[in-house]
Parts: structure tokens; C-alpha cells; sequence
């Protein structure tokens, strides 16, 4: 298994959100501050899609051979740094294509634009448009390439291409992260770098995860402060994300009635503070005698209103009116002759009841009723009695005072006497309302027995009803359910009383003080429901956030950072970066395992074979050997990759001596001849350096530059390298075509057009005799970088003859005499050379630089 196949199969198992952002990673995409806050908001509402599974080809530093991947050119470029508008950068399908800038060119924009797009170890947070500009143009830019054979097109701005990650970047910020100049310097594969990359992304949304959770602290509404214990408290301190809304509805609801509950223990409370033992003794006392009194009326009115007693009610009357009957009949029986009917009556009873009483009591207290002696006069006609009224009264008398009138007249009597009892009952009497009003004020709970009372004065009220109305009237009787409750009442107030002492008059206290508490707290928490409803989301919310936290633990990550790296940094690796050094005269560099470093990751050093003392190598090695150190392991990397796609390096020479730059021309020549390579520098002699090691190894090189337009705006893109940065056979063959034009265009032009013409192209022919010397001869002698002599090159010297010399002294000054840059002395009249004559001299240079240049050999 491969390191890549190892991680791929390891990615599969992760969450969704961090394949999908090794995805990114893969593509060479950064996660920017919006896509770190959109991942949380996906992971915390639940909604992150499903990602597809990483292939083990887009992980950066496949060894999977795929489809080579080369760039074909850089077009429609818009907006980025201050690069001129509408250019095109084309590179040369195969070998190597060298892209020569002077500073402050536009060829490091181009080279940035270019990494923006490929696989690169350090990339810019973004791409700068023109930061002089007083209007921020739109960014574009049109990158063409190649997969295979296939065409494709990739436009800044989109989504980063797979295909094209296959692509590597160097540039002077890529080496530093390849090996660090620290104490500890590190070499680690592309495909670990994706674990970085991951392990940051983590990071970021932890860190927007936790800030998250502050911004949730801050949302926290503002609850109350009850008293600990009560249930209340309990419930609010309880309060979580799975509180439900039941369970809160719950415990805001108040009871119906218990604003009245917590006045009663307030007042209780109260008046047990202004109180003390003896007090309470004899109020509960008095408590227990009001008690009694309600008792004994209760039992009245149950004795007076049962179904028992109603039903004998019932019976009495029954018996009553059939006495009644049985008087009016007699009656009737014996006075139906009289003028009068309806003797014998209740009113004519009445009326006779009262004429008795006043005969008795005041006409003739003296005598028997009724008196009918000589004399006497009618008691109700006050007119004198004849015989026949006598006769009637005594009649009368004798009738009432029969057994049969007597005993109506008894029944009678006793219903009455019960009619008056049960109208007593219709009200309360007031020593039982104030013993109820006294109950309830010592805080008592008298509802019920009210309620009980006020229904037995209805039901008197029903039976004096019956009783004065028709029989068919309905009795409903009473349930006495009050007063066996109010004795056992009665005598648990005797017994509190006589039990009653400091102590138990001080836990009755606490306990209704503790009462008054809870419903204090009760009501309290119902009044917060709002900020009770708006706390538990908040808390649902901050649970969310904290489940998915665990989504961006990277111990796992780090745990296997480390077995990868065990696994996969091998020795062959590490002999391939000792390989590289070596050919970047970096010698007795390898790279050996110190042992687990930052992060937990197994940390590679660059170390010094044979060092006698223990040193860091950055106190060994110069400024430049660390660059070439970087750039060895850039190249380790390369070799690793079997797609053999495009490799391209911005300035890859800075800071190394001349002698270095010669061996990274030979190195990146070498790889051209694997796979396109794109140069972008600065640098003359190493643009020359790679040219003539081309040559050698028959590599085709493509040549481009990036000038400035009007010396002042970066970007102007040309297929041919600047006259300055030629070497000898491209200037050779600029001045045969320069001539061959000048020869089609002789006619047509004037003899001053003519001499500048000549002269121009005299001068370069000049400029190209000095480049000759410099090149074969000075340089050769003395490395032109450092300034250091090389005696083995000086065989040159003896091989360099006379005549060597003398015709390029002749050739010099006749050309030095044609050139524009010298002034001819007006006796000369000066007649400038033909084209044929200045052809000669070519001709003549061509043979004589062949001859010199194998000198060095």
C-alpha cells in the first residue's frame, strides 16, 4: 500500500465535512473565512451533505501514473497586480520554456497567477489586482492545459481543478516550507501536507465553533435568583437542553388558587412572628372550641334534616291532615243545618280559637267558655244570645273538645313546632357564622364547611317550603359530612395545643416561613416563562454546537500524521533527498528522523555527516545552501510523481552562488527531459546556464520574456528573449535576419535611415565580440558570481592564438568604426558599410566563435 492509498483509505472513514474539505485541498483550494463560518452552520444544523470519497490520484504527491498534466498558456488576463490587459503566455509543449523578466517585469505575476492554480506548499491568502490603481478592476484570467491529449481550460475564480493540482510550484516562500532554517528542519511529503492543511481546518472551525458558543453565552436571558431548596430552584437549576415544553409548562402553571395560598402563609407567617408559644397555646385552643361550635350545629341540622328525620316529617304531616279530615267531616256531620258551612274549618277554628280567648280573657274572664247565661252577648256579634245561638255555641264547644277535633288540633301543634325548628335552621345563627369567620382568619380551611352549611340552610328552607305548600313538593335530606371531620379537628388543635413548646412553635415557623418560600418561588419562575422558553432553546442551540465539536478533534488526525510518516518516510525517500543535495553540491546532507516534533509529527532533519560537535544546520549552512536545501526537497517530491506533469519554478536560483547555478541548470534540464518545465526568472547568466545545458542534452527550450510597456506598466509578453539576455547563436541569428531585412528594404530607404540601420546593427555585432570574451575567456577564468579564479581553465590561454587574436582585434574596430554609438570625424566623410560587408563580418565571427568556445574542452 502507498502512502497516498494508506490516507485515501483513512479520509474515508472521517467525517463528511473534512473528506469534502480534503477535496478542496486536493484541488488546491484554501477554506476562506465564509466556508469555515458555512461549515459550521452545516454541521450544527445537521444539514452537511454526504461526501464522495477522496481518490487516492488527487492527493497531492500521487505516485499513481495518471495522465500527465501540461500547461499550454496563460490568456485574457484582467485585474491581477498591474499586468497589461489582453496578453497571452504560451509555453512550449514539451522540454523546458524559459520565462525571462527583469524585476518589477510582471513575471512574478504571471508565476503568482499561475500558482493560484496549481499545487503550491505556500499560496497567497488571495490575488492582488493593481494596489496603485484608482479603480479595483474585476480579476480574469484564462489558464489552458493539457490532460494527456485532451484540452482544457481553467478561468480564475472557479473551483480549483484536480487535474491540474497534478501541476507542482516552487518559488523561494515553497522551499522555506519544504525545510524550515530553524533547529529543526523538516522534510514531509505533499500528501502529509493535506493532513496540515486538515488539522488547520479543524482548527478554524473549532475556533468558530467556540466562538460560536461565546456568542451563545452572551444570548443567555436573564433568569431569577429563588431561594435554594425550593422546587422552583430546582427546576430552573435543572434546566437543560432536553427541559421539554411540557415539563416547563408545568412548573410555570400556577395554581387556581394560589395567590390565596401564599396571602394565608404570609399572613401566617406574620402572625407567628409577632407570636410566641403561650400565644399560639391559647389560639389554637380557641381555635378547637370554634370548632366545637360548628360541630354541634352540624349534628343539629343533620339530627333536624336527615333522610330519617324528613321522612318521619313526612309521616307527621300525613297524620296531621288526615286528623284534619277526619274533624271536618265530624263536622260537617253535625253543623250541615247551620246557615253557615265550613264549620269545623281551619279558619272557622281559627276564628273560634280567638273568640275562646276573648271570652276568657277579657268579655267574661269569669266564666267558661262559652257563656250563655241570661245576658250574655255574642262574643264576635257583641249581639244577645237567643236560645237557638246558645244552643249552637255549646254545640260548637262540645265539637272542639271532641277526641277527634282534639287530636287535629295536637297534630297540628307538633307540625308547627316542627316548622318553627326547621326555620330556625334557615340561617345560620351567628355564633356558628362567627365561629366559621374566626377559622377562617386563624387560617383554617373552612370553604368546604361553609359550603356544607349554606347547602343545610337551603335544604331547611326547601322543607319549610314543603311544608307550607302542596304535598308533591320534593325533600332532598342532608348528609352530615362536616361534623365528625370538625371534631377530629376540634380535638387535633387540643392535642397541638397541649403538645405546643419553644421548639415545635419554632418548626411550625421555619416550615410555614419554607411554605411561603415556595410560593414565593413558584410564582417567581411563572412570571419567567418567556425567558425560561428563550433559555432552553439557547441551551438546545449551545448543545448542538458542542456535539459537533467533537467533529474537529484532531487527535485522531495527529495520531495518524505520525504512522504515516513513519510508515511512508522511508530510507529510499531520504536517499533520494541525499541524491538531490548532492547534485546541488550540498554535500554530506542527508535527511535523518529526530524523533516526534511539533504536533506529534515525526520530524526529519537535515543533518551533517561526520560533524564533530553538535550544531544546528543553519549555523552551518549559508543563505544559499538553505535555498538549495529547499529546493532539494521541492525535486524529491517531483521525483515521486509518476504522472511526470508540469513543473514550474520562479526564480529557483536566488541566492545561490554561480557554481550552484549551474548544477540547478543541469538538474532542471535534466527533469525537462521527462516532463515541461517553466522557468520564470531574472537571472542572465542562469537563463544562459540553462540554454547551453539544453543544447547539450538536444532538450527543445521555448523563450519568452516579460518586459515593462513605455518603461513604466508590467506585462508585455514577447516570444523572443530581450537583445541583453541573448546568448551568442540567438544573437547571430538576429543579426542575419536584421541584415537579410535591410538588404529587402535598401531601396526604399534613405541614406540617413540607411547609416542608423547599419549602425544599429554594427553596434550589436560589437556588443556580441565583447559578449563573445566575456563569455569564453573571462569567465571562464573567473567565476563571474563569486569572483573565485579557476586555475583548471587556464588551458584556455595557450590554445587562444595570435591570430585568434588579431582577427578579432580587426574585426572590432572596423565594426566599433560602423557603429552608431561613435562619432565619425567629419574629414572622413564617412560612407557607411554595405550589407554585404557587415554579412562577411557575421560570417567571419560565426567560424571564429566556434573555434574559440571548444578551447574550454
Amino acid at each position: 500500500m502507498t502512502l497516498n492509498e494508506d490516507l485515501a483509505s483513512w479520509l474515508d472513514a472521517r467525517p463528511d465535512w473534512q473528506k469534502d474539505a480534503v477535496s478542496r485541498f486536493c484541488r488546491n483550494e484554501a477554506l476562506s473565512t465564509e466556508d469555515v463560518a458555512e461549515i459550521a452552520d452545516k454541521l450544527i444544523a445537521g444539514t452537511y451533505p454526504t461526501a464522495a470519497s477522496v481518490d487516492v490520484a488527487d492527493i497531492p504527491g500521487s505516485t499513481a501514473a495518471g495522465d500527465s498534466v501540461a500547461l499550454v498558456q496563460v490568456a485574457d488576463v484582467q485585474g491581477v497586480n498591474a499586468l497589461i490587459g489582453g496578453q497571452t503566455l504560451s509555453f512550449g509543449s514539451a522540454g523546458m520554456t524559459i520565462a525571462f523578466g527583469n524585476n518589477a517585469s510582471g513575471k512574478s505575476g504571471y508565476a503568482r497567477l499561475i500558482r493560484e492554480a496549481v499545487t503550491a506548499r505556500v499560496k497567497a491568502e488571495h490575488l492582488l489586482g493593481d494596489v496603485f490603481a484608482d479603480d479595483e478592476t474585476s480579476q480574469a484570467a484564462k489558464l489552458e492545459y493539457l490532460v494527456g491529449a485532451n484540452p482544457k481550460t481553467w478561468n480564475l475564480g472557479e473551483s480549483q481543478s484536480t487535474e491540474l493540482s497534478r501541476v507542482r510550484f516552487y518559488d523561494e516562500e515553497c522551499g522555506d516550507a519544504y525545510v524550515t532554517a530553524a533547529s529543526e528542519v523538516n522534510y514531509r511529503p505533499s500528501a502529509l501536507t493535506i493532513l496540515d492543511q486538515l488539522s488547520d481546518a479543524c482548527e478554524a472551525v473549532a475556533a468558530e465553533l467556540t466562538r460560536r458558543l461565546g456568542a451563545n453565552q452572551t444570548e443567555r436571558p436573564p433568569l431569577p435568583v429563588l431561594h435554594p431548596g425550593t422546587s422552583a430552584s430546582s427546576f430552573l437549576s435543572g434546566l437543560s437542553a432536553a427541559t421539554s415544553l411540557d415539563a416547563i409548562a408545568s412548573a410555570t402553571t400556577l395554581a387556581d388558587d394560589h395567590d390565596e395560598q401564599l396571602a394565608k402563609y404570609l399572613a401566617e407567617e406574620a402572625r407567628l412572628k409577632g407570636s410566641d408559644p403561650n400565644k399560639e397555646k391559647a389560639r389554637l385552643e380557641a381555635l378547637s372550641r370554634e370548632w366545637v361550635t360548628v360541630q354541634r350545629h352540624a349534628e343539629i341540622a343533620a339530627e333536624a334534616l336527615g333522610s330519617g328525620p324528613l321522612g318521619d316529617l313526612k309521616d307527621q304531616r300525613k297524620k296531621a291532615a288526615e286528623l284534619r279530615e277526619a274533624a271536618r267531616i265530624a263536622s260537617v256531620n253535625t253543623f250541615d243545618s247551620e246557615p253557615l258551612a265550613s264549620v269545623g274549618s281551619e279558619t272557622w277554628r281559627a276564628l273560634w280559637k280567638a273568640a275562646r280567648e276573648f271570652s276568657l280573657s277579657d268579655a267574661y274572664h269569669e266564666h267558661d267558655y262559652p257563656f250563655t247565661e241570661d245576658g250574655a252577648v255574642c262574643v264576635l256579634c257583641q249581639q244577645p244570645l237567643s236560645e237557638q245561638a246558645a244552643d249552637r255555641l255549646s254545640r260548637f264547644e262540645a265539637f272542639v273538645t271532641d277526641t277527634t277535633s282534639r287530636d287535629a288540633d295536637l297534630a297540628s301543634t307538633a307540625l308547627a313546632a316542627r316548622r318553627g325548628a326547621l326555620a330556625e335552621l334557615q340561617t345560620l345563627p351567628i355564633t356558628v357564622t362567627t365561629a366559621v369567620n374566626r377559622l377562617r382568619d386563624g387560617g383554617e380551611e373552612v370553604q368546604p364547611t361553609l359550603d356544607w352549611l349554606e347547602g343545610a340552610t337551603r335544604v331547611a328552607q326547601t322543607a319549610v317550603a314543603w311544608l307550607d305548600g302542596p304535598e308533591s313538593h320534593d325533600l332532598q335530606p342532608l348528609t352530615d359530612t362536616i361534623s365528625a371531620p370538625a371534631a377530629a379537628r376540634a380535638r387535633a388543635l387540643t392535642a397541638q395545643a397541649s403538645d405546643i413548646d419553644a421548639s415545635t412553635f419554632a418548626q411550625t415557623l421555619g416550615a410555614t416561613s419554607r411554605q411561603v418560600v415556595e410560593l414565593q418561588d413558584t410564582k417567581t419562575l411563572s412570571e419567567a416563562k418567556t425567558a425560561i422558553d428563550t433559555e432552553v432553546a439557547r441551551l438546545a442551540q449551545r448543545k448542538k454546537i458542542e456535539d459537533v465539536r467533537r467533529l474537529t478533534a484532531t487527535n485522531a488526525l495527529t495520531t495518524k500524521r505520525g504512522e504515516l510518516t513513519e510508515t511512508y518516510v522511508t530510507q529510499e525517500v531520504r536517499d533520494r533527498f541525499t541524491r538531490e543535495t548532492e547534485r546541488l553540491e550540498l554535500r554530506r546532507v542527508t535527511l535523518n528522523r529526530t524523533g516526534r516534533g511539533r504536533s506529534s509529527a515525526l520530524a526529519h532533519q537535515p543533518s551533517l555527516l561526520g560533524s564533530r560537535r553538535n550544531a544546528g544546520i543553519e549555523e552551518v549552512l549559508s543563505e544559499g545552501e538553505q535555498t538549495a536545501l529547499g529546493l532539494a526537497g521541492f525535486l524529491t517530491e517531483v521525483e515521486l510523481d509518476a504522472s511526470l506533469s508540469s513543473v514550474v519554478l520562479d526564480d529557483p536560483v536566488s541566492s545561490l552562488d554561480a557554481g550552484r547555478r549551474s548544477k540547478v541548470a543541469q538538474r532542471l534540464v535534466e527533469l525537462s527531459s521527462q516532463r515541461q518545465v517553466i522557468v520564470f526568472t531574472h537571472e542572465i547568466t542562469f537563463v544562459h546556464a540553462l540554454n547551453q545545458e539544453a543544447k547539450r542534452r538536444s532538450v527543445p527550450v521555448t523563450l519568452r520574456s516579460i518586459q515593462r510597456m513605455g518603461g513604466v506598466q508590467p506585462g508585455l509578453v514577447a516570444d523572443q528573449l530581450p537583445w541583453a539576455v541573448r546568448d551568442i547563436p540567438q544573437r547571430i541569428n538576429k543579426l542575419e535576419a536584421d541584415l537579410a531585412n535591410l538588404g529587402r528594404e535598401r531601396a526604399n530607404l534613405t541614406e540617413d535611415d540607411y547609416a542608423e540601420r547599419t549602425g544599429q546593427i554594427a553596434g550589436r555585432l560589437s556588443e556580441t565580440l565583447e559578449r563573445a570574451v566575456h563569455l569564453h575567456i573571462v569567465n571562464e577564468l573567473v567565476d563571474r558570481g563569486s569572483n573565485v579564479t579557476q586555475p583548471t581553465m587556464l588551458k584556455i590561454l595557450p590554445k587562444f592564438t595570435q591570430a585568434d587574436h588579431d582577427e578579432f582585434q580587426a574585426a572590432y574596430s572596423k565594426t566599433s568604426s560602423w557603429a552608431a554609438r561613435h562619432d565619425n570625424a567629419p574629414e572622413e566623410n564617412y560612407v557607411p558599410p554595405t550589407v554585404e560587408e557587415i554579412s562577411q563580418e557575421v560570417a567571419w565571427f560565426k567560424g571564429w566563435h566556434d573555434r574559440i568556445k571548444r578551447y574550454r574542452n
